[in-house]
């Protein structure tokens, strides 16, 4: 049997650019090379696209790059190649049937990959570019959820420019409207990245210029979102197409503050409870919100939705799902499905092949409606 090429791109312009090149190793150490041929492609910090040799890479050595690449339909539509590019021209052509695209964040999992996808014809990994732009944005995920009747935390919004401007915005005004809608301590977060990049746990009012200030440099809109009280971190990982599987939940115990960057990717320390300690109706109703929230914003392939439940209440919310979550050794998305009995390989596979299937199933949609008889 022919061996089906897929893609893996990786890297990119993102602040998570690390985080890729880690997910993106462990993914490709994971795939079925019986089935599969891998076609490692980075994507630099400076947008361009290169093909890796990942001999070296894969045993601890650096990265061996290409001059330049770049993924494109050839001359027959029906075909997608990722031409190698060198200084003298063309090196050299790699036909690809699907893509597996391990970019986090900005410029990879908000849609714009997505979306260069999608005008290509070419299946590819994970959810669509509406689900996508939506998933990583958290103010609209909030909005969207909260249309559809998922509990979320009280929170705000506001541009970056407003905070430096004045009259009803600026900073006096806005630190007052937190102070009086949401109260300390805070979250103040960046709209649109992930892996907990710009987000700053704010405890008093006078230590929210820092946050906000933070959160600005890296998105042009800023939400504060309150504090649940001795919040208890629960995550699950959903994985499907129209009729998905949710994992086991997890229970996420950082050992110092919240769980930010470094201790998502950095230190393993962390711990995880999967299955989390949960009574049976809580366990069935956050495994019930995974899936609502997870069709909610059109999900596909695979995401890991996350909760806050308040210890003291019981009260749970959806906080955020990642439409491309991290896939290192202790990132909690394999871990929640090794925990639910399927094997990375296994995940990997499956996660293909469900890309290959939307493909198909796309392919069947009507592209053009001049031949239709009225």
């Amino acid at each position: 049997m022919e061996r089906i090429t897929v893609a893996v791109i990786f890297g990119g312009r993102s602040v998570e650019h690390e985080v890729s090149l880690v997910s993106a190793k462990t993914i490709i150490k994971n795939i079925d090379t019986a089935r599969f041929l891998v076609l490692p492609v980075f994507i630099d910090k400076a947008g361009v696209w290169r093909r890796v040799s990942i001999g070296s890479w894969l045993k601890g050595g650096g990265l061996e790059t290409s001059e330049w690449g770049v993924l494109s339909p050839s001359l027959d539509p029906k075909d997608k190649v990722f031409y190698e590019i060198g200084p003298s021209g063309l090196m050299s052509e790699h036909e690809v049937d699907i893509i597996f695209p391990v970019l986090h964040g900005t410029y990879g999992e908000d849609g714009t990959i997505q979306g260069l996808l999608e005008l290509m014809d070419i299946p590819y990994v994970g959810a669509s570019v509406l689900g996508s732009s939506v998933g990583m944005d958290k103010i609209v995920t909030k909005a969207v959820l909260r249309d559809a009747g998922i509990p979320v935390v009280p929170h705000l919004w506001f541009y970056s420019h407003e905070w430096e401007g004045g009259g009803k915005t600026g900073k006096e005004a806005i630190t007052n409207r937190i102070v009086e809608e949401i109260g300390t301590p805070c979250y103040v977060k960046s709209a649109n990245l992930g892996s907990s990049v710009g987000i700053t746990k704010v405890d008093t009012a006078d230590d929210l210029a820092g946050g906000i200030d933070l959160a600005s440099g890296y998105s042009e809109r800023v939400i504060v979102e309150c504090a649940v009280a001795n919040p208890r971190e629960i995550e699950v990982s959903v994985l499907g197409n129209e009729s998905p599987i949710v994992s086991v939940p997890g229970e996420i115990v950082p050992k110092g503050g919240f769980y930010d960057y470094k201790a998502k990717y950095v230190d393993s320390d962390a711990e995880l409870i999967a299955p989390a300690e949960l009574d049976e109706a809580t366990t069935e109703k956050v495994r019930e919100y995974a899936v609502r929230a997870y069709r909610a914003i059109d999900c596909a392939g695979m995401s890991r939705v996350d909760f806050l439940i308040d210890g003291n209440t019981g009260d749970i919310f959806v906080s955020e799902l990642n439409t491309i979550p991290g896939f290192t050794e202790i990132s909690m998305y394999p871990k929640l499905w090794e925990a639910s009995g399927i094997a990375f390989q296994e995940l990997v596979t499956r996660l293909i092949d469900l890309a290959l299937e939307r493909g198909e199933r796309s392919k069947r949609l009507k592209r053009d409606y001049s031949s239709d008889e009225e």
